[in-house]
């Protein structure tokens, strides 16, 4: 007969393995850059979240950096890592891609403009698709594209992209995080915080703000929050920016009046951004969100004159590209 003082040294030992296997099948967030062939061989494609990103490098003007998009995109990606690896599901991270397309010194055609470094807009639609191509043919099912960059035709791309892999792979969504295709939401918490954050700065100021829209009090704010050591301490007196100004050589590469911005409205921000990408991915995961619509053929008569310019520069730029190939026989 086995005594109780045996058993209970074995018993403890079952509790122990039992529980490392819990925390070995327990979700995780993986990092595509370091993963080898059988770690995503192993990964469970209906429980895999794929997290893929466009960080551009576009002009913010003198006092927060070009990447000001991506700092942000990397943030609300780690706290969507976070918030969706608390639901069960393993989440698959990729480098942000430091490109894109359409930065706003285009809309004035003032070209080059310091700190803008992009590609043509097909040209970045291709590289999105391969990828999609790629992640599609490898299993993969559900993949969010985080993206900072609010211009029309860099957001065009991406709608078209995530129609392609929609359409293309069935069981699963490709959607952009923040994107206007149903699957965006907004809960009464981040209405309360969106109520919060308008406080923290005087109406006064948000008059000087007028629409704002690039490098203005919000994303100066937030950069303000995020890397500090990154803002030029001349923003506190940074003259207010204008849409109208834009094709003067008084614009400074902004809209809005970011001599406003602090840190903690920056926080604000942050957190609102990062949790309603957060309920977005999972309002798709549960099925609650409302399936995407079928995209609408590129009307270009309906774009407005200053993005079919951006359009016509690209292509000037292929044919002198495609010019010299063919010079030197290239394919």
């Amino acid at each position: 007969m086995i005594s109780k003082s045996a058993l209970k040294p074995a018993f403890v030992f079952c509790l122990i393995m039992i529980f490392s296997a819990s925390l070995t099948h327990a979700a995780q967030i993986y990092y595509a850059r370091e993963l080898n062939t059988e770690q995503y061989r192993k990964l469970d494609r209906n429980k895999t979240v794929v997290l893929l990103s466009t960080g551009i490098l576009e002009e913010h003007g003198p006092y927060i950096p070009p990447y000001t998009d991506g700092y942000i995109t990397e943030r609300i990606i780690r706290d969507v890592a976070e918030g969706v690896v608390r639901k069960g599901w393993n989440v698959l991270v990729f480098p942000i891609i430091p490109l894109g397309t359409d930065a706003l010194n285009e809309v004035p055609a003032k070209y080059p403009f310091p700190g803008s470094f992009v590609v043509r807009a097909y040209t970045f639609r291709a590289i999105f698709m391969d990828l999609a191509s790629n992640i599609g043919d490898a299993g993969f099912r559900w993949i969010f594209v985080g993206n900072d960059h609010g211009a029309p035709t860099h957001n065009r791309m991406l709608d078209q992209v995530c129609a392609y892999f929609n359409e293309r792979y069935s069981g699963g969504r490709m959607t952009v995080l923040g994107a206007n295709d149903g699957s965006r939401i907004s809960t009464p918490e981040t209405s309360k915080l969106d109520q919060e954050a308008q406080s923290l700065i005087n109406s006064e100021a948000w008059k000087e703000e007028g629409g704002g829209g690039h490098a203005d009090i919000e994303e100066t704010s937030i950069m303000l929050f995020l890397h500090p050591h990154l803002v030029d301490a001349g923003y506190v007196n940074a003259p207010p920016n204008t849409w109208g100004m834009m094709t003067t050589d008084k614009w400074l590469g902004y809209l809005g009046s970011p001599r406003h911005s602090t840190p903690q409205y920056g926080a604000l921000r942050m957190k609102i951004r990062s949790e309603r990408a957060i309920q977005q991915v999972l309002s798709v995961l549960d099925g609650t969100a409302p399936r995407p619509q079928s995209i609408t053929p590129t009307d270009l008569d309906k774009i407005d004159k200053p993005h079919r310019d951006i359009l016509d520069h690209d292509e000037q730029i292929r044919r002198n590209q495609q010019e010299w190939l063919d010079k030197n026989g290239l394919k």
